[in-house]
């Protein structure tokens, strides 16, 4: 690592550690101000359980709320800008040093911070989310459980559809079930009184019912048998009947992708969460687009100082939140490919980035 590299990433970090320390406290003394601390008092939650739920939010800031990827562009515009208002920047490309030498530090920490959104995301998100919702439910609300909201699941094995007018997804145990499978040569139809999920033996139980057949090709003969408590016909497990119900955050891509597949096998509809599957890989490549922004524009800031650097952050920080959302909003509806909902916005400032690098003056 060179002089130059040296200077320039001591200076990219410091700005960038302090930027990111100061977004992550904003945002946390304004959730504890407006949300926490009224449902805190309420309850009487215990401090250790506040603090542990803003160290598990701190992850979320960071790189869904998208502040590490605001603080890099801040760290950028401002120690570069520096740079050029010092005349440092002016000296190097005078003295033979390229533009692109110049900036091979800040792109390279900027890279580094991309890959580590990613890793974190991965690896410490989803566990962070799910102590996030085990938290609300435990010690800032009276959760109760007990979702008692009908269930349908359509295509499961053997060609059946199941709906269950009352079904606790807490208990995995439901009133009044409807069964059905339409066959060339059977039909047939079951409805239970109760429907539940027997953990030990890993299957589904009917119980309280009818089990009636019909043969059309022999003239409508049916054939009906009361039901006591025998074993559902299909064999899908809770997790992968339910397995859409549960926040993406938390999961890994790779799990949301099995989920996904697994829910389109069994025709629930899933293109808006594939949107979100596609911003799981979207986020952290923010990280080193904004650097790549923050160079040019960098470059450019003649006069102004901080002042400046910061106003433009806020700019391209807005324009860029609006732009994403707007697509991934699309995508949700619809509109758009999830793929292109979740990349357009990072994919146009990119082309910008480089385009204005390109047309930067050395």
């Amino acid at each position: 690592m060179k002089l130059l590299d040296r200077y320039l990433g001591k200076r990219v970090l410091s700005a960038l550690l302090k930027t990111m320390l100061a977004m992550a406290l904003l945002v946390i003394v304004i959730d504890f101000l407006t949300r926490t601390h009224g449902s805190a008092d309420k309850y009487q939650t215990p401090w250790a359980m506040i603090g542990l739920y803003y160290l598990c939010l701190i992850p979320a800031i960071l790189f869904e709320y998208h502040a590490a990827a605001m603080a890099i562009l801040v760290a950028g515009l401002l120690t570069l800008g520096k740079a050029v208002q010092d005349r440092e920047a002016t000296a190097a490309l005078a003295g033979g040093v390229s533009l692109h030498r110049l900036i091979r530090a800040p792109l390279c920490i900027a890279f580094v911070l991309a890959l580590a959104a990613l890793a974190t995301g991965e690896a410490a998100g989803p566990r962070a989310a799910q102590t996030i919702r085990w938290l609300n439910d435990e010690y800032f609300s009276r959760y109760t459980g007990g979702n008692r909201a009908g269930a349908s699941w359509a295509h499961l094995g053997g060609g059946w559809v199941c709906h269950v007018f009352k079904f606790n997804r807490t208990a995995l145990s439901g009133e009044n079930a409807y069964l059905h499978n339409l066959g060339a040569d059977e039909i047939q139809e079951i409805r239970a009184g109760r429907i539940y999920w027997d953990r030990e033996k890993r299957q589904w139980l009917l119980e309280n019912g009818i089990w009636c057949k019909l043969y059309p090709k022999q003239d409508w003969a049916q054939s009906v048998t009361r039901i006591t408590q025998i074993p559902a016909p299909f064999s899908e497990a809770p997790e992968d009947l339910f397995s859409l119900e549960t926040s993406p955050d938390e999961k890994t891509a790779p799990e949301l992708a099995r989920n996904l597949r697994r829910a389109e096998q069994l025709g629930v509809p899933t293109r808006g969460l594939w949107v979100d599957y596609h911003v799981k890989y979207a986020r952290p490549a923010l990280c080193f687009i904004m650097m790549l922004l923050a160079i040019p524009f960098s470059m450019r800031l003649k006069q102004g100082g901080r002042t400046a650097g910061l106003g433009l952050s806020v700019a391209i920080a807005i324009a860029y939140v609006l732009v994403f959302f707007a697509t991934v909003g699309l995508g949700h509806l619809g509109k758009m490919p999830p793929f292109l909902a979740a990349w357009t916005a990072n994919i146009v400032f990119f082309a910008a980035g480089m385009l204005l690098l390109w047309k930067t003056p050395t």
